[in-house]
This record gives structure tokens, C-alpha cells and sequence, in this order.
């Protein structure tokens, strides 16, 4: 254990040491969490006193329409307006009577224009306050979210600095997670940003690889296809498509697609998963299960904000080749993913 009675101050392991720098970057993610949501809500908020403005505004909107719709429905359910359309009948002349067809087919899309003017004026004003309803709902879990966080960047804080009050060298070892935490932010996470755009873009072509592997496809009885993606052709297929994957090395596991290189003095491993979604669009996701930074493990707030910011996504219905399939299974094994796509009737 770190700080047992039997080991004294003088005695801090590099694990301990790098144990303690592991704990201040998770607290130092959890509080940009902590800010995102804080800005977050914010934004919500301004869309809700917007919203709430364009309500008010719709509402005269409809109340006018509503006038004029209900001055309509009036002379019809009064028999004003058969009144009005006996004219045609009354007419002495051919000419008098097109004249008064085109004075009653005038009245007849002035009444049409005030009904569809309510029913536009009305539709919007629902749809407003679904749009208010829901962003009211986004904050209440912005806000539940945002307490949830700095509860647990209180307590994990706390936690670091009673570990720190036992060790002799606490000063220098605030500077060396100061320092961590600015490399990471000014070094770091600016290589996982634009390695997982690239990795967004490259997916976008992921039928590509088709053309280059003639052994990729394999059909599995009547309506079925299996899509294998090997790790030495994925990796000269992505090099292709952008020189940032020359400084990366995709393998497969079992478990994971890991995801590992170096650029400058940042080392990053991204470990994932392919998942199928259905909604709202069938889609192959790539999905983060880790992500590590020069050894230290990001939090989970910084997993879900990059699988948030960046799609890493294909979609088969706005690809040629995959329109009329859909994704069925995804299987990984040691160097191989495999993905079995069926044709749509």
C-alpha cells in the first residue's frame, strides 16, 4: 500500500509516484468535464429563453391566423358563402358569369390561404414547445450530470490531497501534475483530436478497401455477405487514405482493435470495438473503450466527449455499394475483423 505505517515518506515508489500523477489527470478531465457541461448549460439555457421569446411571438401569430380562419368557417357553417356561389347562377352573360367564377374562385383561395396560414401558424407553435419541452429536459440532465462530476471531483480530490500531506515531497509532485496535466492539454489531446478525425474520414471509405482485397468478400449462402478486414491490408489501405496512419499500427485482438503510435513526444493506445446502431441511422460504429495517454489512462468523461465529437461511423445507406444491405453481425478474432452484411428486399 502507498501510504502504510510500516513505509516512510522518504521511501515513494515511481508506481506510487506515478499512481498519484494517474489520479491528478483523471481529476484534471473530470474537470473539464466538469466546464463543458458548466458552458453547456449555459447554451441550453440561452435556447430556452429564445425559444421561450419565439412562443410568445407564434402565439399572436396564431391567435391572428385563428381570426381569420374562424371568419372563414363562420360564413361557410352560416351559408354565406352558397349565398355568394349562387351569383354564378344569377349571371345574365357568359362573360358576367366568368367574371363572377373568378371573383368566388378568389374568395374560395383567400379562404384556403387564412386555413393553411392557422394550421402553418399552429404546427409551428406545437413544434416550439416540443423544442422547449426537450431542451428544458436537456438541462435537467446537464445539471444532474454536472453534480454527479463535481461530487466526484470533490471527493477524488480530496482523496489526492490527503495522500499528499503524508509525503515529503508534495510540492515537487504538484509541480510534475501541473506539468502533466499542460502537456496533456496542449500536446496530447490535440494528437487523439486529429487522429480520430482522421479515423472519422477514413471509415467514410471503407468500401474502398473492397477494390484493393478481392479476397474480402465472401457470400454466406443465398442473401448474406461477409466482409473480412485483415490487420496488414487495413493498415496499407489506411495508409493510403492519410499519412497520419503511417506513425500507427492497427491490431486486433479478441477483444479490442488497438490503435497505437507516436507523434512527437505524445505515445498514444486507443483500444475499441465495431457496434452496429439502428438509430437513428443504421450505422458501424467504432467504439472507445480506452484511451491512454503516454501510460496514463484517460477517464471515462474523456472517452464519452471524443466518441461525442467525432463519428468514427460508416453508414451503408450512403454508400453505392452497401445502399441495399444492411449490417447483420460484427465478429472480431486475432487479425481479423469480419462483418456480415445481408441484402435488403
Amino acid at each position: 500500500m502507498l501510504f502504510s505505517a510500516s513505509v516512510s515518506r522518504a521511501e515513494l515508489s515511481i508506481e506510487d509516484t506515478r499512481n498519484l500523477l494517474q489520479e491528478s489527470l483523471t481529476i484534471s478531465e473530470i474537470d473539464r468535464e466538469v466546464a463543458r457541461i458548466s458552458a453547456e448549460e449555459i447554451t441550453v439555457e440561452e435556447k430556452i429563453t429564445e425559444t421561450q421569446h419565439n412562443i410568445e411571438i407564434q402565439n399572436t401569430k396564431v391567435n391572428e391566423a385563428k381570426v381569420h380562419a374562424g371568419k372563414v368557417l363562420r360564413a361557410y357553417y352560416t351559408g354565406d358563402r352558397d349565398k355568394i356561389w349562387m351569383l354564378l347562377l344569377r349571371a345574365d352573360s357568359f362573360t358576367d358569369a366568368l367574371s363572377v367564377y373568378q371573383y368566388l374562385q378568389s374568395i374560395a383561395d383567400t379562404d384556403q390561404r387564412a386555413m393553411k396560414r392557422f394550421l402553418a401558424s399552429y404546427r409551428e407553435l406545437k413544434q416550439l414547445k416540443q423544442e422547449l419541452e426537450d431542451r428544458k429536459t436537456n438541462l435537467g440532465e446537464l445539471k444532474e450530470a454536472f453534480i454527479a462530476q463535481r461530487e466526484r471531483v470533490i471527493l477524488l480530490q480530496r482523496q489526492l490531497d490527503d495522500k499528499l500531506a503524508k509525503v515529503d515531497n508534495a510540492d515537487e509532485l504538484r509541480l510534475q501534475m501541473a506539468q502533466l496535466t499542460d502537456a496533456w492539454r496542449k500536446e496530447g489531446l490535440p494528437v487523439f483530436k486529429t487522429y480520430l478525425q482522421a479515423m472519422s474520414d477514413a471509415m467514410i471509405q471503407l468500401p474502398d478497401y473492397l477494390k484493393e482485397n478481392d479476397d474480402a468478400l465472401e457470400p454466406k449462402g443465398r442473401k448474406s455477405i461477409l466482409f473480412h478486414i485483415q490487420e496488414k491490408p487495413l493498415n496499407a489501405f489506411l495508409r493510403k487514405q492519410n499519412e497520419l496512419f503511417e506513425r500507427f499500427v492497427f491490431t486486433m485482438t479478441d477483444q479490442y482493435i488497438t490503435i497505437n503510435g507516436t507523434q512527437g513526444k505524445v505515445n498514444i493506445t486507443i483500444n475499441g470495438h465495431y457496434a452496429i446502431e439502428k438509430e437513428p441511422e443504421e450505422a458501424l460504429r467504432f467504439i472507445l473503450d480506452e484511451l491512454i495517454y503516454n501510460g496514463f489512462a484517460l477517464p471515462d468523461t474523456t472517452r464519452a466527449d471524443m466518441q461525442k465529437q467525432f463519428s468514427m461511423s460508416f453508414f451503408p445507406k450512403q454508400n453505392t455499394l452497401t445502399a441495399n444491405m444492411e449490417v447483420n453481425n460484427v465478429l472480431l478474432i486475432k487479425g481479423q475483423l469480419t462483418i456480415e452484411f445481408s441484402l435488403v428486399q
